[in-house]
């Protein structure tokens, strides 16, 4: 079961042999278009945008386009770094490991604002650990996240009691929404495993149990912590 509409990991499952069933567990709502452009349009060349995800990606390309950004563009790994390329810019900095974490320590501070434009549910750590390094950070409120199953809820119940399943959870905020609708005990039923370490966090603060990891928050890479959980529950 995945926590989120992704066609490509899904493709990627079931030429591993899985059968796939897509809940996404997060609802997107954007913001007002004129009020982000409006944050967004006076960023200078001493600035550095940092973007966190690709629905980050998508909200600021809605409100300007990024081609045009006259500061270095910042992200957290490969996946956002893609979606940023796809609207006709490359990033300037993409962490060595995807995490906030890692993009706090490594990020070149600039002579001007470090401007973190994400979802109004994204975790404090990331800004924390900017200005303990001396950055100026300005937070931009870029789209809203809502913990809330767009789809068949009855028929996830149904697959999380059958043996054998395992649930991708693809953020805090999708296990959310999938708790809320199925209940904690649907989901410790089957095998839990987490996009990265922040997710994997909010899996043990929630249900109390260790899901695996993917090693980095890719299709390959999940695709792979799957893999290897079935080959764990198989031996």
């Amino acid at each position: 079961m995945l926590t989120r509409d992704d066609p490509d990991l899904a493709a990627l499952l079931m030429a591993r042999g899985f059968s796939v069933v897509t809940l996404p567990c997060v609802r997107l709502e954007p913001v007002d278009r004129a009020a982000l452009r409006a944050v967004l349009v006076t960023l200078a060349a001493r600035d550095v945008l940092v973007l966190t995800s690709p629905a980050g990606v998508d909200a600021v390309a809605d409100a300007i386009d990024l081609r045009a950004v006259p500061c270095p563009i910042a992200v957290v790994g490969r996946a956002t770094a893609k979606r940023l390329h796809a609207h006709g810019r490359a990033a300037d900095h993409i962490a060595s490991a995807p995490n906030g974490a890692t993009l706090a320590r490594e990020l070149p501070l600039p002579g001007g604002e470090v401007v973190l434009a994400r979802s109004d549910r994204a975790l404090g750590d990331l800004p924390k650990t900017l200005r303990a390094r001396g950055a100026r950070v300005r937070e931009v409120i870029a789209y809203h996240t809502r913990p809330e199953p767009q789809g068949d809820v009855s028929a996830a119940r149904q697959v999380l009691e059958a043996l054998g399943t395992a649930v991708v959870v693809t953020s805090p905020s999708a296990l959310e929404g999938l708790v809320a609708a199925v209940g904690a005990d649907h989901l410790r039923r089957g095998a839990l495993v987490a996009i990265g370490p922040t997710t994997a966090r909010a899996v043990e603060a929630l249900l109390h149990v260790a899901p695996r990891v993917a090693d980095e928050p890719t299709a390959e890479a999940i695709v792979e912590a799957l893999a290897e959980e079935d080959r764990v529950a198989h031996r």
